[in-house]
């Protein structure tokens, strides 16, 4: 066989790999997977790990009300048919009942709905399935836009790419209207029905992959699908609620109470104590009624909990928000001018509390405060928008104003009064004002809240906010004058360019505004003015950099291991695009996207391992608890305390970050773009392989060119030179032919064809992903699972490398699921397999209870320098500490 030929068999046989980048795969060939999104019970086509397809119910009543849908996962109503799935679906405002049955046979899988029409909606607008279409996915092989066409007689749709893939999804019988509007061709609604009459029917739709070559016509085994779930062999209530598996508390011994070092500062890309101790934290949000519904003896428990996780850091978030109640303005107030003090009493509790752990603080100032009349808001009624203040045939009688603040100045003034009434306040349990605390490690502004991606239309002549539109027009127009600006291209704010020019100086002069009351308070925390989320392109970073540290958010999808980062952003590159040069970086938000994600337990490793790695500097889980604490506390990605799949990696995830157990890249790359670059084009993770492809790699920062239009944005220097200067948003930093990830320290790997991580450092060696059934030797430890998809850390406790430490913490984790909705108890799935250990000699294994207490010793048998830790189903323990007693 010649060369060439063999490259090319080579290639094919690579994308012959089916890779689910949902929950669970059904075999086809050609794109890399058709996956089933296990929430929705619909599909998901990838191709190089990139969905360019997607489907959600989609339903209205009259009127374009929403009709909802409520769709029940899969794993509660197997068939033990392990090639069906079954969900129960209902649209509850248009009294719709169905079950939906999938099947798969190759590479065609058949969706059968049996639906119950409980009554008559003859108005309503239609139920049906919305497809979106990514025509030109950077995946393809062709730059030429594929249309997709519909089928005769509303029978269904087929698509065909650039590279020759063929889609059909066809409906029997046909549907009752297929819609495709010609200036959005990618966006496809399938409606059932329409009007609703009452009654049975079934409908069946099917998805038919066609490949362009004889040779794609083989179907492929799904390696990567999870074992069934047998509920009543998975452990139950595994973590504790107001215990941590292993404690943790040393690592703040230091900080004992937080504050002892004084105030922190930003120098350079690092943080620093006033007394020049360097610092960084490993977070968490406590949320909502968390704060103000919790006993004081609960607090009392659940800081000490929080610091034996491997905590140092708690951010206080939701105290303002309408939905909250009692919140930081008592109950139900009719306006948001007093602050209570009774929830002043909760909020003093909580930080006295977590001071005394060594655990510090971020305080937000503006997250969700809705205004009422009372308020006395100018053009307050604006603030409703188009739509006005009735809704649902109900006044609504507050709104956020958020986008407005950035004009209107009696808001402006409202969270000035907020921010000196509650920073000023003093505590009753330290005897300390908030902003003369320096266990406060920052303040932040106004949380979501920015002009350059999200609320910057707001203000536009078409939304029915006459006043707030003339604030906006007469500003932009004297901005365009000073610029040298067409004022008619500079108000088209959804475009780039000038408009994110204008909008960065609108945010400036806000902030300015903003820091400088806070400083004129006599404010010494760190300042962030609001934060780097929602997919926000590097066009909004100028603004953040007004305050002494950047902030970001960002959310997890399943299956991130198998993402090709050529073509597919991880969640944390949404992070580390915000590394400005020079400044600190946070992200008091990170998580999975949405509960129950299966592979969840993947997450906490993973983001402590990268956060070291690129040297962030405060990492906050979203969240710790948004619920009041105890056994009725809903399972949600919100209230992670409760949630083996996360809290349960915690310590683990400590360890790794908060002692430098993976080394900064050896490399330091800078992102130096021209101005047309960086303000004409949208450059983000979707858009710049550069960022993709870095993450994993090396250090990187990203360098904001200074342009007279802004002359406030100047660039700062980083802590180290850095030894390459990239100019190109889009260059491939990983090796041609490569399907894996490497950082240059050797230390981080991320095989994404085999969806597995590894972390092979002297103190942490862990593996991660679909480890089942292989064997991955790393520098001292051996893994052998048995289990599909797990966790395995074994970790130093005591600063030592792993084959000298006699107190070693081993977690193993996999899935975790709740078998009524989001109602506990948690059960957990057992990972069974081996673990051989090169350690020293005369150690014991002990379990580790949920409660943190070594159970009775058991057998690690110990041969040639090694030992071996074997696991079944029958140990319940998914902790255990390897030491001397």
């Amino acid at each position: 066989m010649c060369h060439s030929r063999l490259i090319k068999l080579c290639i094919l046989l690579i994308r012959l790999i089916v890779i689910s980048s949902l929950l669970t795969s059904l075999t086809c060939y050609g794109f890399d997977s058709i996956n089933l999104d296990r929430k929705s019970g619909l599909f998901v086509v990838t191709d190089n790990t990139l969905p360019v397809v997607s489907s959600k119910y989609v339903g209205w009543e009259e009127n374009w009300q929403w009709a909802g849908f409520k769709i029940k996962p899969a794993r509660f109503i197997e068939s033990g048919n392990a090639g069906v799935k079954n969900y129960q679906g209902q649209v509850p405002n248009l009294d719709i009942d169905f079950l939906n049955t999938i099947t798969g046979n190759k590479s065609e899988f058949v969706w059968t709905y049996d639906w119950s029409k409980k009554a008559g909606h003859p108005d309503s607008l239609g139920v049906g399935v919305e497809f979106n279409l990514k025509t030109n996915s950077p995946t393809f092989d062709s730059t030429t836009l594929a249309v997709p066409e519909a089928l005769p007689n509303n029978e269904g749709w087929r698509w065909q790419t650039p590279d020759g893939e063929k889609l059909e999804v066809k409906f029997s019988p046909p549907l009752a209207k297929i819609a495709q509007d010609s200036a959005k061709p990618n966006l496809i609604r399938a409606f059932f029905f329409k009007g609703i009459v009452a009654g049975s029917e079934k409908t069946s739709m099917t998805v038919t992959i066609t490949h362009n070559s004889s040779a794609k016509s083989a179907s492929v085994a799904d390696p990567q699908s999870y074992e069934n779930i047998e509920a009543q062999k998975w452990h139950k209530d595994i973590l504790s609620d107001n215990e941590s598996p292993v404690d943790l508390s040393f690592l703040n011994a230091n900080d004992l109470p937080a504050g002892k070092h004084g105030f922190v500062k930003a120098k350079s890309d690092q943080l620093v104590f006033e007394d020049g101790t360097p610092t960084k934290f490993w977070g968490a949000n406590l949320i909502a009624y968390s704060l103000f519904q919790t006993s004081e003896s609960d607090i009392k428990k659940q800081a000490k909990r929080i610091a034996k996780l491997g905590f140092n850091l708690i951010r206080i978030h939701h105290h303002d928000s309408n939905w909250v109640n009692p919140n930081i303005f008592g109950n139900k107030s009719d306006n948001t001018q007093t602050l209570s003090a009774e929830a002043f009493k909760k909020l003093d509790w909580w930080i006295k509390c977590l001071k005394d752990e060594g655990i510090y603080v971020w305080l937000d100032l503006h997250v969700g405060r809705s205004f009422t009349e009372k308020d006395g808001v100018e053009n307050f009624n604006e603030l409703f928008g188009k739509k006005g203040r009735i809704k649902g045939g109900k006044e609504l009688t507050a709104a956020q104003g958020k986008g407005f603040n950035y004009y209107n100045e009696s808001i402006q003034k409202q969270m000035q009064r907020f921010s000196e009434a509650y920073l000023t306040h003093v505590n009753t349990y330290t005897g300390l004002p908030y902003l003369k605390d320096p266990a406060v490690v920052t303040l932040l502004i106004t949380n979501e809240n920015d002009l350059t991606q999200h609320f910057g239309n707001i203000l536009l002549a078409n939304k029915g906010v006459p006043e707030h539109n003339a604030l906006f027009s007469n500003d932009m127009k004297s901005f365009s004058e000073r610029a040298g600006f067409k004022a008619n291209k500079t108000g088209r704010v959804w475009e780039m360019g000038e408009p994110k020019i204008y909008l960065a100086d609108a945010e400036h002069r806000f902030n300015q505004k903003m820091i400088s009351h806070l400083r004129g308070l006599g404010a010494k925390s760190l300042i962030a003015t609001t934060n780097s989320w929602g997919k926000m392109g590097l066009f909004g970073l100028p603004s953040l950099t007004d305050g002494d540290i950047i902030d970001t958010h960002s959310y997890g999808h399943a299956e991130e291991f198998n993402f090709d980062p050529r073509y597919n952003p991880s969640f944390l590159t949404w992070i580390g695009a915000a590394q400005v040069t020079g400044m600190p970086l946070a992200a008091s938000e990170w998580n999975m996207a949405s509960f129950p994600i299966d592979d969840r337990f993947t997450a906490p490793i993973y983001t402590a391992s990268i956060a070291g790695f690129q040297g962030w500097d405060a990492m906050m889980l979203y969240g710790y608890s948004q619920s009041k604490f105890g056994p009725n506390s809903p399972a949600s990605n919100f209230s992670c305390y409760n949630d083996p799949a996360i809290m349960g990696l915690m310590p683990a995830a400590a360890l790794l970050y908060r002692q430098s157990h993976v080394s900064l890249g050896k490399q330091s790359y800078e992102l130096k773009l021209s101005r047309d670059d960086f303000y004409y084009k949208n450059q983000d993770p979707n858009t710049s392989k550069t960022l993709r492809t870095l993450l994993e790699t090396s250090r990187f920062t990203v360098t904001l060119p200074e342009i007279p239009e802004l002359p406030w944005l100047k660039s700062s220097k980083s802590a180290t030179k850095p030894e390459l200067i990239v100019t190109d948003a889009n260059k491939d930093f990983i090796p041609q032919g490569q399907n894996f990830i490497q950082s240059d320290t050797g230390e981080l790997k991320r095989d994404w064809q085999k969806g597995i991580h590894t972390i092979n450092t002297s103190k942490s060696q862990i593996a991660s992903g679909w480890i089942g059934g292989a064997e991955i030797k790393l520098q001292d430890v051996t893994f052998k699972a048995n289990t599909k998809k797990a966790v395995i850390a074994v970790q130093s406790m005591d600063d030592k490398s792993i084959k000298q430490s006699k107190n070693l913490f081993i977690t193993i984790m996999a899935r975790s699921i709740t078998e009524n909705g989001n109602k506990l108890p948690f059960l957990s799935e057992p990972v069974t397999g081996e673990i051989v250990i090169n350690a020293p000699d005369n150690l014991k294994l002990f379990p580790l209870s949920s409660l943190g207490k070594k159970g009775k010793a058991i057998n690690a048998n110990y041969t040639k320098g090694s030992y071996h830790v074997k696991l079944d189903e029958k140990n319940k323990a998914h902790w255990f500490m390897l030491s001397t007693d």
